[in-house]
Order: C-alpha cells, then structure tokens, then sequence
C-alpha cells in the first residue's frame, strides 16, 4: 500500500504520524514543525487525496515551515509555503512511482497519487530533472 510507504519514509525521517478517526470529513491534516509531528484525517471525504497529502505535510516539516501547516487542494494567503510544499510533495513520490514500474508520464503519477491539476507543469519539470 503506498500510504505504508510513505509513513515509513515519515517515520525514516523522525516524523510521528497521527491518524485522527473523529474529525470531520472536511477537516484538513495538519503539520507541526514544532513537534514534528503530523495529524491525517483518517474520514477526509476522498480517500484517494490521503497519500498527496500526507507527503505534502511531510514536506512542510522538511522546509521548516515555522507553523501549524495545513493542507489546501489550492493556493492560499500562504501561496509560496504551499508551493513549495507541493513541490517537495512531488519530489517525495516520485522514486516511488518509478518503483511501482510506471513510465515516466506525468498524467499517469498525477492520477496515481492525485495530485491537484493545477500542479501539471511542476511534475512535468521536476519529471525531467530525475
């Protein structure tokens, strides 16, 4: 399961991941940089959205990002923070896209990891520097 492996690249990384099992469908994850420590929402409305966010959360405590980070589907008053979230997120799940056996397609590791459209030329250029 691609969720697993990405906990476990959280957990490599000194990253406690916690599943909340009673927030609301619509209630984001969130990431403290603080106590490395990352909250999914294990009934977020779409399921498939889980693993993008949860390396999108991974990312925001890489960088350092000095807040409760959360994750947005689109741009916020935070644009660059999650950018470069998103980026990182990408980054992040590549490797494991190419292990899965894909091709080097970008529509095909958007619609794997579901990752938001508007994101199409960023894998497409971090597609070509790996």
């Amino acid at each position: 399961m691609i969720l697993h492996i990405i906990e476990e690249k959280a957990k490599k990384l000194g990253i406690r991941v916690e599943w909340a099992y009673k927030l609301d469908q619509y209630t984001p994850p969130a990431a403290s940089t603080k106590y490395n420590c990352i909250v999914m929402n294990s009934n977020w409305h779409n399921q498939n959205e889980l693993v993008f966010q949860l390396a999108h959360e991974i990312s925001h405590i890489q960088n350092g990002d000095n807040c409760i980070a959360f994750y947005h589907a689109s741009y916020s008053s935070k644009e660059r923070m999650e950018r470069e979230a998103n980026l990182g997120a990408i980054q992040l799940l590549l490797p494991i896209f190419r292990d899965m056996g894909y091709d080097n397609n970008p529509v095909t590791f958007m619609k794997v990891f579901n990752v938001p459209g508007y994101l199409l030329d960023n894998v497409v250029k971090i597609m070509k520097t790996y």
